[in-house]
Parts: structure tokens; sequence; C-alpha cells
């Protein structure tokens, strides 16, 4: 494995956004694509809901819904909200009104989407991370990279592309702009119900300091996560198991859910769950997708679709263009439609946190009215 390999992309990140650009780019072009991807691919994912829309991607991605399975896509059969009010409330993702939701298995659809990128031509390396990133003097990226039992190597290519997640700090080694816009984290667990099938039910709760959601996964696998500012989990010791079961504890309908549930395993999970805008477009030969673009708060329901979406404009981008000035004027207009889904999604996401006014004095919510009157 020691040496050098040469492709004409290399994605990093095997996610639904690293995977779906791969898989357009070998669907319509004849360029050679390598990705790489840290984990290896076994841990436990969050779930995710989606609308029926994801089935329009994958049709784009000519991979057909059968292929994930029957118990990838879960028909969702509700969602409730204790938002603004002790009253429940539907809550449709403020991106997908009105329509039909799935939860969907992200072990399964993820795996599915590497399994087709290597069926049609395509390199992935699981286990290996990035360790330096040059540009080339011709324009070309050669990046270092580790893997545990093959040490180090390097890749060269033409094209890079950033599908590594809201963590990412490739953009800026590269002298990308992010804005932050907040510092939203969510904590974690999964939790195995004893009962028999598990409602297939989405579950949100306000207080004072943040908001509990969960869903479930399948039959008997439960998610439960709380979110918060980063500093306020910090403070509260949230981040901790004992503290954390403890608010849970004290939650009204979300402890309900849990009753006779046990936790999977005894720790938490700690993810970034914050907003924030990469702007790249001055960088030659690189482009970010999915939450390495922009990361959304999970209230908004688009993560998935957005990771898949933005993933086929960067491969079209990549496939369509000719020379470097082609590229960057293609990198622009990338750039400045993700900008116009960004001011959509912020204007939404601040009709959404305006309808919780119970503790508007509380650090939490006061920080989103001053958030809300920051972007208005």
């Amino acid at each position: 494995m020691n040496g050098t390999h040469e492709c004409d992309v290399l994605v990093i990140g095997a996610g639904p956004a690293g995977a779906s650009t791969a898989l357009n780019l070998l669907n319509h072009t004849d360029l050679s694509v390598i990705l790489i991807e840290q984990s290896d691919l076994q841990k436990l994912r969050i779930g995710e809901s989606v609308s029926a829309s994801v089935f329009s991607v994958l049709d784009y991605l000519q991979i057909d819904r059968a292929d994930f399975g029957p118990h990838c896509f879960t028909p969702t059969q509700g969602n409730s909200a204790f938002w603004g009010s002790e009253k429940s409330a539907n809550r449709h993702a403020i991106f997908a009104p009105d329509r039909a939701t799935y939860q969907i298995n992200r072990e399964i659809f993820d795996l599915t989407l590497l399994e087709s990128t290597i069926q049609r031509g395509g390199t992935v390396f699981p286990r290996t991370k990035s360790k330096a990133i040059t540009q080339l003097q011709d324009g070309r990226y050669s990046v270092v990279v580790s893997h545990p039992d093959y040490g180090q190597f390097t890749i060269v290519c033409k094209y890079l592309v950033d599908a590594s997640g809201r963590n990412s700090s490739i953009g800026k080694s590269l002298g990308a702009a992010v804005q932050q816009y907040d510092r939203l984290t969510g904590v974690g667990a999964f939790f195995k119900v004893k009962r028999g099938a598990l409602e297939q039910l989405q579950l949100i709760e306000s207080d004072e300091c943040g908001w509990w959601y969960s869903a479930a996964l399948s039959n008997d696998m439960l998610v439960v996560t709380y979110f918060s500012d980063f500093e306020l989990l910090s403070k509260q010791r949230l981040n901790r198991l004992a503290q954390w079961q403890a608010h849970l504890g004290s939650s009204k309908y979300m402890s309900r859910r849990v009753e006779g549930a046990k936790m999977v395993d005894e720790s938490l999970w700690v993810r970034p769950a914050g907003s924030h805008f990469n702007s790249f477009a001055h960088l030659k030969n690189y482009l970010p997708v999915g939450d390495a673009a922009c990361a959304f708060d999970p209230i908004s329901s688009m993560g998935l679709g957005f990771a898949m979406t933005s993933g086929c404009q960067a491969a079209a981008i990549i496939g369509n263009t000719k020379t470097s000035q082609a590229f960057m004027h293609s990198s622009k207009m990338y750039q400045q439609d993700l900008a116009r889904q960004f001011d959509q999604y912020l204007a939404l996401k601040q009709q959404f946190y305006n309808k919780e006014k119970r503790w508007c004095d509380a650090p939490f919510w006061f920080k989103r009215q001053q958030l809300i009157n920051q972007v208005a």
C-alpha cells in the first residue's frame, strides 16, 4: 500500500454526501474516483428522518429502493412536538411540510451506497485518515493518508471533494472561511426496548435548557438525544451519564417513552449540531459537500437530503468542467446556490424557534432570540 496513488477525484468522507458524489461521477463520467473514510464503517449510527423525496435522489443515482432491503426505510407513524405549549402538536420537518416521512436505518443505507460505489468502479479505503494536504504547482492535491495496518501513503488527485462532515478542518486548512452561527450540541444514547414493537413515532420536547428528540431506529431500538449549547451542557454536566439520566427523568414526556427500556451502552455520545456556512469559491479544484459545506440545525430534518443533493451538484461541476476558469465560475455559482438555501433555512429556523416563548430569559432561548435578531 506504500507509495503514491493517483486519481482524478479524491473524496474525503464516505457518508451519504461523499458516496453520492462518487456515484454521480461514476455514473456519468470516466473519471477515476477514490473515497477514503477514517472510520471502520461499523459504528452504530443515529437514524434520520427523511421525506419521500429521497427516493427521487436515489433514482437519479441509479439505485433501486429494493437494493436497500426491507428494513432500511420505515414509514413513521407520526411526529409529535411538545414545543411552545404543554399540548402536543403534529410537527413536520420544516423543509418537508405535510409529506410522508421515513426513518432510515443509516447503517444499511450508508453501506449500500458504498457497495454501489465499489460495484461501479470506485475505490474505497476505510480506516484511512487524511494527515496532510498540499496543493501542487499544477493545481493538483497531494494528500498524505494513514491506515492502521498499511501505514502512510499518498494520494494525488486533480479534484478534492471534502465530505468529512461537521468537524471538517480541511477547508480551513486550505484557506476557506467558515462562519459559525451557534454551538448547538447533541448528547445522546441508544435504548433497547423490551416490550415488543416500538411505535414509529418521532418525539420532540423542549425545556428550559434546550430540547429532547427521540426516534425509533427499529422495532426495538430507540435513539434519545438532548440538544443544547455546548457551554450549557458542560456547565450543567449534561455530558455526564448520571446528570443526563437525571435530566431525562425530569422530562414530562420523553421519560415516559423510555420507561422499561435499557441503554445499549453505558456511555453517551456527544456530537456537534450547530449551524455553519463554508465560503470556499476562491479555492481551486476544491468543493465541500454535505455538512462540510453547510451544517443545519437538526430541527430542520434536512441533513441527509442536502448531503446527497450537494454531492450530486459537486459531481456535476467536476464532470462538466473543462478548464480551470470554468471550474472557478461553476464553484462560485455553487456557493451562491448554497447561500440561497442557507438563507432560506435560517429564516425557517427563526420561525420555528420563535414559537417557544415559555423560557425567553433562560440562556438557551435568550441566545436563540439574539441569533434570530442578528439574522433578521
